[in-house]
């Protein structure tokens, strides 16, 4: 029985055939940990905005048990405005008591039934 020996030929080339399946894979062993980075960033990003979007819709279920959807219909509200002396829709009363919108397109929603 005779023994085989394989060895590689002599070529011009950089690297020979396993150099290149060494590099090959590191390239792949790195691409494929910043994916799971990348995937672990986004999932939790989406995770905490969907947490926020569950707890504005409960807020909103109770303030409508409640009968208190609007500023005007809180009793809180009013006692600033007498405090105050202004009215709701006054320059400054406005100012300190609305928010501004933002564009927020960007961020991951999912659908939800608002009653």
């Amino acid at each position: 029985m005779s023994k085989y020996q394989y060895t590689e030929r002599d070529t011009d080339a950089l690297l020979g055939r396993r150099g290149f399946l060494k590099v090959v894979g590191l390239c792949a062993v790195v691409v494929a940990a910043a994916g799971a980075v990348i995937t672990k960033i986004v999932t939790g990003r989406n995770k905490v905005i969907l947490d926020r979007q569950e707890g504005l819709y409960a807020d909103d279920k109770r303030l409508q048990k409640v009968k208190l959807t609007s500023s005007h219909e809180n009793d809180v509200c009013w006692k600033v405005y007498e405090d105050m002396k202004g009215k709701p829709v006054e320059g400054e009363m406005y100012e300190l008591n609305h928010t501004h919108y933002f564009p927020r397109s960007q961020l991951a929603m999912k659908e939800t039934k608002h009653v």
